[in-house]
Formats: C-alpha cells, sequence, structure tokens
C-alpha cells in the first residue's frame, strides 16, 4: 500500500514508458493523474497497486511520471 507517502516528498521526473523503470517505483499516469506503485512488468501488462492496494494491471508500454523522493524529504 502507498497511502502512508505523501506526495509532496516527491518530485516528477519527464515522461518515460513504463517498461523502462525500475521495480518497486512510484509513478504518476498521464492520463488520469493517479498514483500507483510499480511493482514489476509481467508480460505484456504490469502489477501496480493504487494507495487502497487495489491492483492494477498497466500496459507495459504506457507513458508514464516517474516520482523519485526529494533529497531533502524526511526518511522512514
Amino acid at each position: 500500500m502507498i497511502s502512508e507517502i505523501d506526495i509532496h516528498d516527491y518530485e516528477q521526473l519527464p515522461i518515460e514508458m513504463l517498461y523502462k523503470l525500475p521495480n518497486n517505483s512510484y509513478i504518476k499516469s498521464t492520463s488520469t493523474g493517479h498514483v500507483y506503485r510499480f511493482d514489476h512488468i509481467d508480460g505484456m501488462y504490469s502489477y501496480c497497486t493504487n494507495m487502497f492496494g487495489d491492483v492494477c494491471h498497466l500496459a507495459a508500454f504506457t507513458p508514464v511520471i516517474p516520482l523519485v523522493r526529494k533529497a531533502n524529504s524526511p526518511t522512514k
């Protein structure tokens, strides 16, 4: 689940294809703006979860916005 993170502790990187990102990354959908935790690619689709723990299977070639923790954000 990703309910414990504060989205303001993350910065947005340029748009990238989902399959190019490392496993266990946080991503933001370019079309809906929803934030997901990208777990891994499983064939042509991915295994992602939203903040409620619901599974979402985005296509591996989906353009997304990678989110990375800011250097000055508090760590848990």
